[in-house]
């Protein structure tokens, strides 16, 4: 038996095309690898009521795979309440857990989902009911949630979750939404769990491949889990160090050789390093990278170049170290040595005094 988890789609958001292709790109995977359950752990649109073009894509690719059942948390972004996206008439095999802890069994693939929604913006700290019920013997439980994972004792609107109520479930995994990083797959007490991440992330600050984790219940009730990337562009980070830059289009050139190979994604470009003889213009900088085929948001962490010439005629402790580091840089040059370490020291060290501090004696 498969299962696929996922979370935090936020269909319906502006610019949300490309999360809606990477929904289409899942329910294809589904199909594709024969996935039997499909766990989504809150947020599945970003508002409590989509329009209605985004809700009946949504629910109309959902019906499209009849054998596929799709279990659903309501998250914060669209809890279960009145006039909501889960309010009326749903495909036959979608189901939306209510605001209580509880369970539906699907016998026909040996599986038992627990799950909650959240009801309104804000929710309670998870605390499992484990109240006895007539189960079906034999049954794999699975859980899908929408919560804050939090240290105990640790405060969250959203649903505090600890590793202690996590053991308390009792689940074989639990599958857990809300933040947009991935996490590994972690244990509390018997019982796996992690978050998956967004599905396709859109800012810039959400790095990296994106996707949903696949588990695989072997005949022995082995469990197997593998992330599986399902995002279409993702966000990459690059620095690109500018100090030696002439002047703003050399540092393109240094920034077009850190953009190859990323067209159609997006790029937090962080510049770092001294400038001499000019300043990053980041408006300017971007036109000159239009043709590299990326989005790009820039990060400008540069400095200018510090006079050590001029500060080496202060009577400072910088003064002073400016004027030693200085003499050894001549002696390198003079001696036919490459000076390049020496000159990085003192730019390093002059940049590590906050303010000058006088000094008596040379």
């Amino acid at each position: 038996m498969k299962f696929l988890h996922c979370a935090d789609l936020h269909l319906g958001c502006i610019g949300g095309q490309e999360r809606m292709r990477a929904f289409e790109r899942m329910l294809d995977f589904c199909k594709k690898e024969g996935v039997s359950v499909l766990l989504i752990a809150g947020d599945l649109f970003e508002a409590v009521r989509a329009d209605e073009r985004t809700r009946r894509r949504v629910f109309d690719l959902l019906a499209g795979n009849p054998s596929l059942c799709t279990m659903i948390a309501a998250g914060n972004h669209d809890p279960l309440c009145a006039g909501g996206n889960y309010d009326g008439s749903l495909p036959g095999n979608v189901y939306v857990f209510g605001h209580d802890w509880s369970c539906a069994e699907i016998p026909a693939y040996g599986v038992r989902v627990w799950g909650a929604s959240f009801a309104a913006a804000s929710e309670k700290p998870f605390a499992p009911d484990r109240k006895k019920r007539k189960l079906t013997p034999g049954l794999y439980d699975l859980g899908v949630l929408h919560g804050d994972l939090v240290s105990p004792g640790g405060r969250s609107d959203y649903r505090a979750v600890t590793k202690q109520s996590i053991a308390q479930t009792g689940l074989k995994y639990l599958a857990l939404g809300h933040i947009h990083e991935r996490s590994t797959v972690r244990r509390a007490g018997d019982t796996l769990y992690a978050y998956s991440g967004c599905l396709q992330g859109l800012g810039y600050d959400e790095i990296g491949e994106k996707g949903a984790y696949l588990g695989e219940v072997d005949e022995n009730g082995q469990l197997n889990m593998s992330f599986v990337k399902l995002c279409g562009s993702m966000t990459l980070e690059e620095n690109v160090n500018l100090t030696g830059c002439a002047d703003l289009a050399e540092a393109a050139g240094r920034c077009e050789k850190a953009l190859e190979g990323k067209q159609g994604h997006r790029v937090l470009l962080t510049l770092t390093g001294t400038t001499r003889g000019f300043s990053v213009d980041e408006n300017g900088l971007l036109r000159l990278l239009t043709g590299c085929g990326a989005k790009i948001r820039i990060e400008d962490e540069t400095r200018p170049e510090t006079d050590a010439a001029g500060i080496a005629q202060e009577n400072t402790l910088r003064g002073a170290f400016a004027r030693r580091m200085l003499r050894r840089i001549a002696e390198l040059e003079q001696g036919g040595q490459d000076a390049a370490a020496a000159r990085e020291a003192l730019q390093l060290g002059l940049n590590a005094f906050d303010g000058e501090v006088t000094r008596h004696a040379d």
